[in-house]
C-alpha cells in the first residue's frame, strides 16, 4: 500500500480513539459576561406644584443648546436633570400685567393685581423678586408682601430661579437649555403623553440620580383638590389628630379624599396624636371598596368606590 494510504489509516485511527483520563481538555472560547439589561427610561419627576409621579421616558437623545454647541445626550446616559425656570407665555402675560397694576390708581385695582399674584405663586416669584427692587415704595411693598404669602406654601428648593438646564451623567454636569418643549413619556394610568418643561422641576432616573422630595409642605385637611391625578406623589409634614378628634376618616391603607388628613396618618400609624411627622402620599385610583377598621385609637368608616380617587401613604 502506498505510503500516503498508510497516512491516511493512522489519522483514522487516532480520530477514533479515546481521550486519556487526565488529560486537559481544549479551552472554551472566551465570551464576554452578560450584561444586565438596561431599565433605560424609567424616570421619577418632580414638578413644581412639589408633586411626584413615576414615568417612562420614550425620548432616545436630549437636545441641550449650550454656549459650546448644540449636544444631543443619550437618555440612557442621563442620571438627573434640573430645570430651568420656566413660565408659560400666557402666565407670564398675566403675571406681567399684574404686576404693573400693583400701583395702579384704583385701589380695588391694585387689591385685585395683588391676590393674582399670590394665586400663581411660583410660576409669579421671578417676576415678584424684581418687583421687590422697584423704586416705587407701593410696588416694592405688594411685592414684599406676596413674596412671604408665596413662600408659605411653596418650599424654597421650588423657588430657586434657574436659568439653565442641568444634565447630571456619570462624569459630567452640564448646563444649557433644551430645545423641545416637552418629554414624550409613558404612564401606566394614560399610555403616551407629553409633559411640558415649564411644569417640571426635577427628574431622577433612579440610577444615581433620585429626585430630592425633602421640601415638605404643611398637609390640607383632606386630599380633595388633587383629585383625578392619579399616580402623583405628595410630601407634607402633619400633625396627628389630637386624641378625641372627630375627624371622618373613610377606608383602611387607602383612604376616601376626603378622609380627614391627620386622623388618617393616625390611623395609618404614622404619626401619634400631637406627633408632628412628614409623610409621602400618592393618589390612586378607587379601591371597588372602602374598608373600615379600628387602628391606634382611630375608627374609619367603609365606603363605595369614591369616583375622583383615593390616598395612600408611600412608606419606604
Amino acid at each position: 500500500m502506498p505510503r500516503t494510504g498508510s497516512l491516511v489509516l493512522l489519522l483514522v485511527a487516532l480520530a477514533a480513539a479515546p481521550v486519556c483520563a487526565g488529560a486537559p481538555e481544549p479551552p472554551a472560547p472566551k465570551t464576554s459576561p452578560a450584561k444586565p439589561a438596561d431599565e433605560g427610561g424609567e424616570i421619577e419627576v418632580r414638578y413644581i406644584d412639589d408633586s411626584a409621579m413615576k414615568l417612562k421616558l420614550l425620548d432616545d437623545k436630549l437636545e441641550l443648546v449650550t454656549k459650546h454647541g448644540i449636544l444631543r445626550v443619550a437618555v440612557a446616559d442621563v442620571r438627573k436633570i434640573e430645570f430651568a425656570t420656566r413660565v408659560p407665555p400666557d402666565i407670564a402675560e398675566k403675571v406681567a400685567l399684574a404686576v404693573a397694576n400693583l400701583n395702579h390708581s384704583d385701589f380695588k385695582t391694585r387689591e385685585t393685581a395683588t391676590e393674582e399674584l399670590k394665586r400663581h405663586k411660583a410660576r409669579a416669584y421671578p417676576a415678584i423678586l424684581k418687583a421687590m427692587k422697584s423704586e416705587d415704595p407701593e410696588v416694592s411693598r405688594r411685592a414684599e408682601e406676596i413674596s412671604v404669602a408665596i413662600k408659605s406654601k411653596v418650599p424654597a428648593a421650588l423657588l430657586e430661579v434657574r436659568e439653565f438646564d442641568v444634565i447630571h451623567t456619570d462624569d459630567s454636569k452640564i448646563a444649557g437649555r433644551l430645545s423641545a418643549e416637552f418629554l414624550k413619556v409613558s404612564t401606566f394610568q394614560f399610555g403616551e403623553q407629553k409633559v411640558k418643561l415649564h411644569d417640571l422641576h426635577a427628574l431622577g432616573t433612579g440610577r444615581g440620580g433620585n429626585v430630592d422630595l425633602a421640601g415638605a409642605i404643611p398637609a390640607p385637611q383632606h386630599m380633595t383638590q388633587y383629585q383625578n391625578q392619579f399616580n402623583k406623589e405628595f410630601v407634607f409634614t402633619v400633625t396627628g389628630a389630637p386624641a378625641g378628634t372627630n375627624g371622618s376618616v373613610w377606608g383602611t391603607d387607602q383612604y376616601t379624599l376626603d378622609s380627614h388628613f391627620q386622623s388618617a396618618v393616625v390611623h395609618a400609624g404614622l404619626a401619634k396624636p400631637g406627633e408632628t411627622v412628614t409623610v409621602r402620599v400618592r393618589v390612586v385610583v378607587s379601591p371597588p371598596a372602602f374598608l373600615a377598621s379600628t387602628r391606634n385609637g382611630v375608627t374609619s368608616t367603609a365606603y363605595t368606590v369614591y369616583p375622583t380617587g383615593a390616598y395612600e401613604f408611600v412608606r419606604r
